[in-house]
């Protein structure tokens, strides 16, 4: 029997949070498909997993540096993915971030190919204005409902309620399929096995810091550094995680106390977040809910970013919370206090895992049935 072909693609934005997510679901379909992911994200090559094919479109940014305009860049990527499409032919069609691209680079994919089409949308999208505006606006709902089969939410509906899409057309509102969230699945053992490879003796309990994709999270990064010089916490070990785009790469860091370890990215930084005793991260997606694995851990988590996203980090941050003991940092100021509260009165609640983390393999399942892989 003739494999199934499912194409992937992730924007290339300023962080890696779009193509992390789009990995993850990658990841779980079965050997009874073929899987590409594209994208223009350099990281690519050593984010994917064995076993999946990618292909790197000219990246958006390094192009535009090289004295490129934005609409050379795109029509350059444009033939690109027309001709990725031509000749891999897939089944199924999967991406997020705006249902159209950024840049229309999706228009002919979408209007011009008889495969199936897949949306994700991830919890709290940027802001209420951003899913409204931009990936609801009238255009994209008219495109959505001609072309889309499914749109999935990559959420838990006591996270994103339903409520909140009632402003929706009836013809949107039933192509949506409440996934659960996007993350990788880490278990005990697992855990056990990452702090015996991890985590150092004698040290009495273990920090993971990260920054993310490391855009825009250098300051938080420069915070945790002084936070593992600090005395009171000299018998902690720190793993302080720098992000694939982190500018301190250029410019490492010095006058680490022997608790403390730069660790220059690696793929494996989902298994730290699950692992680790403290977290302390931004407030993304992929961030937290790798650090809401585990039962006797606390996430000391704060919004990174100045845009428009700046409100979903917060949003994430608060409503995760209620399951999870997440602690909100408001700006770094407060960290070392937040930190030694934390460290002091101990886990705040028990992790309740009401909320569905299953979003892979149902996002796969959905599209390996449409596909009828599985009749």
């Amino acid at each position: 029997m003739e494999k199934k072909k499912v194409l992937l693609f992730a924007y290339d934005g300023t962080g890696l949070g779009h193509l992390m997510r789009l990995i993850k679901i990658a990841s779980g379909f079965s050997n009874r498909c073929n899987v590409l992911v594209v994208s223009g994200h350099k990281a690519l090559p050593e984010l994917i997993h064995p076993g999946i094919d990618y292909y790197l479109l000219p990246n958006f940014y390094e192009e535009r540096d090289k004295g490129k305009t934005n609409a050379e860049v795109n029509g350059k990527r444009i033939i690109c993915l027309r001709n990725l499409m031509l000749s891999y032919k897939p089944d199924a069609f999967v991406t997020d971030y705006l249902p159209l691209g950024k840049r229309l680079e999706l228009f002919s994919i979408i209007t011009g190919f008889s495969c199936k089409k897949y949306f994700i949308l991830r919890s709290e999208i940027g802001g209420d204005a951003l899913t409204h505006n931009d990936v609801f606006s009238e255009r994209n709902i008219l495109y959505l409902e001609r072309f889309y089969n499914k749109i999935f939410v990559a959420s838990d509906s006591l996270i994103t309620s339903p409520s909140s899409f009632l402003w929706l057309p009836k013809s949107i509102r039933t192509k949506m399929v409440y996934s659960g969230f996007v993350t990788y699945q880490v278990s005990e053992n697992e855990i056990e096995q990452t702090k015996q490879e991890w985590y150092r003796k004698p040290y009495k309990k273990w920090v993971v810091c990260s920054d993310g994709g490391g855009k825009k999270g250098a300051s938080l990064i420069r915070e945790c550094i002084k936070l593992s010089q600090d005395k009171r916490f000299e018998d902690f070990q720190f793993d302080i995680v720098l992000g694939y785009y982190s500018p301190l790469l250029k410019d490492m860091p010095e006058c680490l106390n022997a608790n403390a370890r730069i660790i220059k990215w690696t793929n494996l930084l989902y298994k730290l977040h699950a692992s680790a005793d403290f977290v302390i991260c931004s407030g993304a997606y992929n961030s937290l809910l790798e650090s809401m694995q585990g039962r006797n851990k606390t996430v000391f988590s704060m919004s990174v970013l100045n845009n428009d996203e700046d409100d979903e980090q917060t949003k994430n941050i608060e409503k995760l919370g209620c399951y999870y003991d997440i602690r909100k940092i408001d700006n770094l100021s407060e960290l070392k206090l937040v930190f030694e509260q934390g460290v002091t009165n101990g886990v705040s609640r028990e992790a309740n895992m009401a909320l569905n983390m299953n979003g892979i393999i149902n996002i796969c399942n959905e599209i390996e049935s449409d596909l009828e892989i599985n009749a």
